[in-house]
C-alpha cells in the first residue's frame, strides 16, 4: 500500500468519525470529499413507476455526494403523479437508496371504461394495459373533467372502503363491487366464497357498523347461508338468510 492510498484511507476514516460525532457540521465537511461520490442508486418500493424515471427525477449525477442534503430532490421525485412521497438515504459509502411510496389505487370505476381511483376518488394514472390490478368495481359513478369521481356519495363509499382496508384487508380482498345507496350508505357485493353475499354499511360510523355485521354474520351462518347483512339501523343488523341466486 503506497503512501497516497494510506493517507486517503486515513482522511476518510477520520472525517467519517467526525461526521458521526458531529451531525451538525460533519456532513458539510464530508460532502466535500470525492471519496463519497454517488456510484450506485437503488430504487425501492416502486410498482407502477419505472425505476429509471425515479432516478431521472432525482438527478443524482456524478457530482453528488452521499452526504448532500436530499430534501429538495425528494420533493422533485414526489411531483410525479404516481408518487405520494420519496425518501433518499445513504446505504453505503457510495450508494443511495430512493424509497418511494406510490399512490395506491383502491377501486376501479366502471364509467364504462375502467378507471383506477385512489381513496379520495381521484383518478390514478395507471395504464391498465400494462399493469394488472385486482380491485373492486365502483358502480353508480361518473368521472368529472378534473379526473375526480362523482357524485359525492361515490367518494364517501370509497372512503368507507379505505377505512375497511386498513382495518380488515381480508374482508376487502373479498369485495367484488361497491355502490352508494343514496346519500347514506354503501353496499358491498362479495365474492362467491364469502360467508355473506351483500353487506350494507352506513357512511356514519361505518367501522362500528362493520363490527356489528361481523358478529351477526358469525352467529347466523351456522344456521344457513347469509344473503345480506344490513347495518343501516342504529345498533341493529338485519340479516337475510337463504341460498345465493
Amino acid at each position: 500500500m503506497n503512501r497516497t492510498l494510506r493517507r486517503r484511507i486515513c482522511v476518510v476514516g477520520v472525517t467519517s468519525a467526525l461526521g458521526v460525532l458531529s451531525p451538525v457540521w460533519g456532513p458539510m465537511l464530508l460532502r466535500q470529499l470525492p471519496a463519497f461520490g454517488v456510484e450506485e442508486i437503488r430504487v425501492v418500493g416502486t410498482r407502477f413507476v419505472p425505476d429509471d424515471v425515479i432516478r431521472e427525477l432525482a438527478a443524482l449525477d456524478a457530482e453528488v455526494s452521499v452526504w448532500d442534503d436530499m430534501r429538495s430532490r425528494e420533493d422533485v421525485v414526489a411531483t410525479h403523479p404516481l408518487v405520494e412521497s420519496a425518501t433518499i438515504s445513504r446505504s453505503g459509502l457510495h450508494r443511495l437508496d430512493i424509497e418511494v411510496r406510490e399512490v395506491q389505487p383502491i377501486a376501479l370505476a366502471a364509467t364504462p371504461v375502467l378507471v383506477p381511483l385512489d381513496a379520495s376518488g381521484q383518478q390514478v394514472p395507471i395504464d391498465l394495459s400494462i399493469h394488472s390490478v385486482d380491485l373492486p368495481l365502483l358502480l353508480g359513478a361518473e368521472m368529472s373533467e378534473s379526473g375526480r369521481v362523482e357524485p359525492e356519495a361515490a367518494r364517501r363509499a370509497l372512503d368507507v372502503l379505505s377505512q375497511l382496508s386498513d382495518l380488515n384487508s381480508g374482508f376487502t380482498s373479498r369485495i367484488s363491487s361497491l355502490r352508494p345507496l343514496g346519500d347514506e350508505a354503501v353496499e358491498f357485493v362479495l365474492l362467491p366464497e364469502s360467508p355473506v353475499e351483500r353487506v350494507i354499511l352506513p357512511f356514519h360510523d361505518a367501522i362500528k357498523a362493520f363490527w356489528r355485521v361481523e358478529s351477526a354474520v358469525g352467529m347466523a351462518e351456522i344456521q344457513s347461508p347469509v344473503v345480506s347483512a344490513d347495518a343501516r339501523f342504529r345498533g341493529e343488523v338485519v340479516i337475510r338468510m337463504g341460498g345465493r341466486g
